[in-house]
């Protein structure tokens, strides 16, 4: 089963199997999971990366990134939900010289419009490197609060703006690898990217402004979108989060240089954000 998720996953930085039905929100916990946020001494090097991303955490074995939103919510990507059926939800936040924090999720909430596709673009064949996901969210109930101290650990503040402008700094907080087949790495480390116009992004034909913006690594180190960073959140430079990483260029059989990252736009997604959590 192992190797199967692995290949498959790679699709989609956490994909695994067919879309969750639309119409059904929630996904069923049928089984005690735990989320884990764990934290250990770091070289000064990584210190400045994780103060950075107080809000990140690593859920569904380090298949996915994720956001902290309040003390007792957590939003990632859709697709990472399709790994729960593996062996649990283990998340790793940013934490820096603390014990390990455990968490159980009370409930899984998927959007509804979520999809895989792409069905949109009524395509003849499927291409796996045409694949991509729309309105890519899941929200994660805590049945326990985290102790958010707004340094250490702190909630994410959430975008509600519907453009962005070209150009705008942004960044996520990644374990990821340099190619789909490759460990994922133990260390956070820090991504830099820049937003493009729909204009760019369009160049893709998957993309859809209305749910998803894209970025591209910004000089001299032009880092690019590769496994395992499905779900991490990608922030401005007053800490607001306006994407969750979705898909890229070529997807994840080229992890290079140069490459378009897709996120889904949190900004399309706020009011229903505000229905399910209140936040």
């Amino acid at each position: 089963r192992q190797s199967v998720v692995l290949a498959v996953a790679a699709v989609l930085f956490g994909c695994a199997c067919a879309a969750p039905n639309p119409g059904a929100n929630d996904i069923q916990l049928n089984q005690k999971l735990s989320i884990e946020a764990k934290g250990a001494k770091q070289p000064i090097d990584t210190r400045a990366v994780k103060e950075r991303y107080p809000y990140a955490v690593r859920s569904f074995g380090g298949f996915c990134g994720g956001t902290i939103i309040s003390p007792t919510w957590i939003l990632t990507a859709g697709h990472c939900s399709i790994l729960y059926a593996g062996s649990g939800l283990p998340a790793g936040t940013n934490i820096t010289e603390v014990s390990s924090l455990y968490r159980f999720p009370k409930r899984l909430v998927i959007h509804p419009l979520f999809s895989i596709g792409p069905v949109w673009l009524n395509a003849t064949e499927f291409n796996l490197k045409q694949a991509a996901a729309r309105w890519d969210f899941l929200l994660i109930e805590l049945e326990e609060p985290l102790p958010l101290d707004g340094k250490i650990l702190a909630a994410a503040k959430l975008d509600d703006q519907p453009d962005l402008p070209a150009g705008l700094d942004v960044g996520y907080p990644s374990y990821s690898t340099d190619t789909y087949e490759a460990k994922i790495q133990s260390e956070m480390h820090g991504k830099k990217l820049s937003v493009q116009s729909n204009e760019v992004c369009s160049k893709l034909e998957q993309f859809k402004a209305e749910d998803m913006l894209c970025a591209k690594g910004r000089p001299p180190r032009y880092d690019f979108v590769c496994f395992s960073d499905s779900g991490s959140g990608l922030v401005d430079n007053n800490g607001r989060l306006v994407g969750v990483v979705s898909w890229a260029e070529n997807n994840a059989f080229e992890c290079r240089n140069g490459n378009l990252a897709v996120f889904s736009r949190v900004s399309s997604v706020r009011e229903w954000i505000r229905q399910v959590t209140n936040i």
